[in-house]
């Protein structure tokens, strides 16, 4: 990989590392938001669906990328999720939290599609699998970076509500990234005009693609969303042993990001999905059905299979399609795996009075990954190293 490529992905990461803080804040302290507002484990399952109905809002957004280049709404969204994010800190209610909290979801995706349009487009077609890893793995470590602060939120001023104050950080290097943070050089070199809804030839392809990611996605949020809450709840855990276990196992399955996409870009997309799709149902199978031994060995394989397994998907989203169209599809399958999330959330707070618990009823909803394996091999096409051009031509 160039310097040039190194030096784009640095950037991206640096715009989306708070992005990941802001997307897993909320489900890692989700004891701590039910306790303080009064809410039921039935409760927090629909609030959270109702946060990842702020996803929808990437319908809108990937059209502008399009129209008006992907660095803008990146910078853009970055600006937004921190200030959203921030405002949580003053949430009275348990709708407040998921009014402030869905709008900042919006903004979220619309960081995450940006940034990985914007590495696809400018990285080799050969590394365009581990360049996606390796901005997961920036992403992810946001994210562990929440549970890290949450073995301190018995220190935090407001506890749950100080660490919300962290999301606004982006706002002191945001200047920083505008000034240096390029534009895709395909975008800029772009002749067709942006399309809003998908070429007739692309219509079956975006149809299986959407299909896949609501699938994929439907047990991957709701596995995760319950990680901090089922120890804490009913094993009776500290926020210091979930914290431990986040950083320590969280660390452990950490390299899947990058494993990932390396094995996306040497062996194909097609293969690798369907090994990671079942590896991370099998984690969450044994997180939440195995006990309380089975939690940190859990909890790392589905780290690890989560990081490969959104690697491949997002390689995929942003190589199928023409440039065109290439934001709007990213912002189509956001849209797709978010009401995959909340399908899979819904489903739990279905089965959770039925089947005696929150942590069975994500048991079952783990199946779904079965389905992802399936769909995405008879589905979707192999593009490992192919040229974006050549996937996705503009006159298909």
């Amino acid at each position: 990989m160039e310097a040039t490529h190194r030096r784009v992905l640095r950037l991206l990461g640096l715009a989306i590392f708070f992005e990941g803080y802001g997307r897993s804040f909320v489900s890692i302290v989700l004891p701590y938001v039910g306790d303080d507002l009064g809410a039921s484990p039935g409760d927090l399952s629909y609030a959270l669906a109702l946060i990842g109905t702020g996803s929808l809002g990437v319908l809108v957004l990937g059209p502008l990328a399009d129209r008006f280049g992907r660095r803008r709404l990146l910078l853009a969204s970055v600006l937004l999720l921190s200030v959203l994010g921030a405002l949580t800190a003053g949430a009275s209610t348990l709708p407040w939290v998921v009014i402030v909290q869905a709008g900042a979801r919006m903004f979220q995706e619309g960081a995450l599609f940006a940034a990985a349009v914007i590495a696809a487009e400018e990285m080799p077609a050969s590394e365009r699998g581990t360049a996606q890893g390796l901005l997961g793995t920036v992403n992810s470590c946001g994210a562990g970076f929440a549970g890290f602060l949450l073995a301190a939120i018995q220190y935090s001023p407001g506890g749950w509500r100080g660490l919300c104050l962290v999301s606004a950080v982006p706002l002191v290097f945001l200047p920083f990234l505008a000034r240096v943070l390029p534009e895709s050089g395909r975008w800029l070199a772009r002749d067709e005009p942006a399309l809003r809804f998908p070429p007739p030839a692309y219509r079956g392809r975006l149809l299986a693609t959407l299909v896949v990611v609501f699938l994929a996605m439907s047990y991957d949020i709701a596995g995760f969303s319950f990680a901090t809450y089922v120890p804490i709840a009913r094993y009776g855990w500290s926020a210091a042993a979930v914290s431990a276990m986040f950083i320590v196992a969280g660390g452990v399955g950490l390299p899947g990001w990058w494993i990932g996409g390396r094995l996306a870009d040497r062996y194909g997309r097609r293969r690798v999905a369907v090994v990671f799709f079942l590896g991370l149902a099998l984690g969450e199978v044994a997180f939440y059905l195995g006990g309380p031994r089975a939690l940190w060995p859990g909890f790392a394989l589905m780290v690890f299979c989560q990081g490969g397994k959104i690697t491949v998907l997002r390689a995929w989203a942003t190589e199928l399609f023409p440039t065109s169209f290439r934001g709007a599809a990213a912002a189509w399958t956001a849209a797709s795996g978010t009401c995959g999330g909340m399908a899979g959330l819904a489903l739990a707070g279905v089965l959770e009075p039925r089947l005696g618990g929150i942590a069975p009823a994500l048991g079952v909803v783990a199946g779904a990954g079965a389905l992802a394996a399936l769909a995405s091999y008879a589905w979707l096409p192999e593009t490992r190293g192919l040229e974006l051009e050549a996937i996705a031509p503009e006159a298909a």
